[in-house]
């Protein structure tokens, strides 16, 4: 588990006729969850896998999801579908399943004195997808383009889309900052900054304004839990900042201004949208498509409409068509929206409480937490609101999903480790002071 997480974004096979990266990660994911459960039947270490004590609410809860989504999918008119997912997407059944397990594997095969080495391997990694990042906007990337993407000029590197390779960076930031800001060793502390650089640098490229707004809610969690209570992180915390401020200015001076202009259309469409002046258009026609998909919940409210089958129940008219330039709308494009459509509101009620869960899990650790472990905490629930933020106006996928949830999974598996821990201390210091009082 400690490898597929670091190496999940490298895992791609450019070659061969039309390569599109969904499709092998997809393969490679199925293939890794198989061939996890095989092995721990095979040696029969299944009962690794039971919950701690005090988890037990928050496993139950994500078996119901897990419940909810097969109901959907037993019901759904388009079963290949929702058991497969749509040819581009992947996100039937079986990868609900496969998130499932790569959340568990996470929260109780991974060995305690590895989880914080998997964020240190996260960022050596996407340090090396952001480089391709960069150097794909400058047109220098060396690997073959899928159909889809030639003569695109964004960057998306192993993700087949920008918004995708957005998201995938709002996680990287995030639970990168918290390490920068822990380490004293001037090595770590180079490799850290220089991974967060590179990474601001990929964000600014993919033009991708969900990952803007989700850094930065992130950043702003960040700074006010952790930073603003620790003087001595303030020098650190200035450098970065500055630093993204300054990359963040060149790189607009070279482009002509074009990510500023970017980043002020997330006010004004925002605005538009609270002055009821909205087009439609807004949030790259966002708004026109969650107006149509809204109707759509009532309709498919209990059992949903079956797993990643959006495309056959929107109204794909021409009408509709015409006003998204002919293009056919198979997702919400919105994470919320699209599991309420999909999956039926009860699902996304369980999902919501399952995700709630792991926060409360997660607050009530970093109040037992002390130093470097209570920073790590924080920065692991700062990803995933940064995550959940970027959600609300992008879509769950195949190459980033398997990321997302290990840190909930390794969330999960930190909290309940210095839950435990604070309880064994106070459990023995009270039989101390009992034995002292005796004598």
């Amino acid at each position: 588990m400690y490898w597929f997480i670091i190496l999940f974004p490298l895992l791609i096979y450019p070659w061969g006729f039309d390569p599109y990266y969904t499709d092998i990660k997809t393969d490679y994911l199925y293939a890794f969850v198989l061939g996890t459960w095989l092995y721990l039947l095979f040696k029969r270490k299944y009962k690794a896998l039971k919950p701690d004590k005090g988890d037990t609410t928050v496993v139950v809860m994500l078996l119901i999801f897990l419940t909810l989504i097969e109901i959907s999918t037993a019901f759904s008119p388009n079963k290949y579908t929702s058991v497969y997912g749509l040819i581009d997407r992947k996100e039937g059944l079986i990868s609900y399943f496969c998130y499932f397990s790569v959340f568990h594997f996470s929260y109780r095969l991974i060995d305690k004195e590895k989880l914080n080495k998997v964020f240190t391997g996260t960022a050596i990694v996407s340090m090396v997808v952001s480089i391709y990042g960069i150097l794909q906007h400058y047109q220098l990337d060396f690997l073959p383009r899928n159909s889809a993407m030639r003569g695109y000029s964004g960057t998306y590197t192993f993700f087949d889309n920008p918004n995708f390779f957005g998201s995938y960076l709002v996680l990287v930031l995030l639970i990168t900052i918290p390490l920068y800001l822990n380490t004293s060793n001037k090595k770590y502390q180079a490799l850290y900054y220089s991974s967060l650089c590179l990474a601001f640098m990929a964000l600014i490229f993919s033009n991708t304004r969900s990952g803007y707004v989700g850094v930065f809610c992130g950043l702003v969690f960040i700074n006010m839990f952790v930073v603003l209570r620790r003087k001595q992180l303030w020098k650190k915390w200035a450098t970065l900042v500055i630093s993204m401020g300054i990359l963040l200015s060149l790189i607009n001076m070279t482009e002509q201004g074009h990510y500023l202009d970017r980043i002020n259309s997330v006010v004004k469409d925002s605005y538009s949208v609270a002055t009821k002046q909205s087009t439609g258009h807004e949030g790259s026609s966002r708004i026109f498509i969650w107006k149509n998909s809204l109707p759509l919940i009532k309709e498919y409210f209990w059992v949903g409409s079956g797993p990643d089958s959006f495309e056959f129940v929107y109204p794909n008219n021409k009408k509709n068509k015409e006003f998204l330039s002919n293009s056919i709308v198979d997702k919400a494009h919105n994470e919320y929206l699209q599991i309420a459509i999909t999956l039926g509101v009860p699902a996304l009620l369980s999902y919501l409480l399952f995700i709630f869960l792991i926060l409360r899990r997660a607050f009530c650790a970093v109040k037992l937490a002390e130093g470097y472990e209570r920073i790590i905490i924080y920065g692991l629930i700062a990803t995933i609101i940064g995550y959940l933020v970027q959600a609300f106006f992008n879509i769950s996928t195949v190459p980033v999903a398997p990321i997302f949830w290990p840190i909930l999974g390794i969330t999960l598996a930190k909290s309940t480790f210095v839950i435990n821990s604070a309880k064994k201390q106070n459990g023995e210091s009270l039989r101390i002071e009992y034995k002292g009082q005796t004598a």
